[in-house]
């Protein structure tokens, strides 16, 4: 039997992913492995920025613990979620960090729109040639460590 790739999948970013990617979600996460404790903290930092942050967070919570294979189940309100609190963020982003929003989002977009044609299905998204591709190039990459960073240091 040959091994299955796990690839992550991004829902990022804000990129709702990348957002999240502090917190250890993606549409890759093994199954069972959603059970993780939730911590806040009352001295967050508030802006409209680091709010938008929190939603894209919550709207990409059905995505949590969603192995490859797995179907998300009301992919289209999901992903209708998932989009609205993308393009918020983006939105607020600082002018020195959106032009790496906006380069993640469209990954991101692409992803959504794969799972919304094939019925939520992450196995579509995770055997998808081009969106590996474009996940390894090293300019998304260095994209997605500057957004991490930005938020961790933003609004943690």
């Amino acid at each position: 039997m040959t091994a299955v790739r796990r690839p992550g999948l991004l829902v990022p970013a804000a990129l709702a992913l990348l957002l999240v990617a502090g917190c250890g979600s993606s549409l890759a996460t093994q199954p069972g492995s959603s059970s993780r404790t939730v911590v806040t903290t009352q001295n967050r930092p508030s802006s409209p920025f680091c709010d938008a942050v929190e939603a894209s967070r919550t709207a990409t919570q059905p995505f949590s613990g969603v192995g490859i294979g797995r179907s998300i189940s009301d992919v289209g309100e999901v992903t209708a979620n998932v989009r609205q609190a993308n393009q918020q963020v983006t939105s607020l982003a600082p002018q020195e960090i959106r032009a790496d929003f906006e380069r993640v989002d469209q990954l991101v977009e692409r992803q959504l729109d794969l799972l919304e044609a094939n019925g939520g299905d992450t196995l579509a998204v995770a055997r998808d040639p081009e969106i590996a591709q474009d996940r390894a190039d090293p300019d998304y990459q260095a994209a997605s460590q500057r957004i991490r960073d930005y938020v961790r240091s933003t609004c943690a």
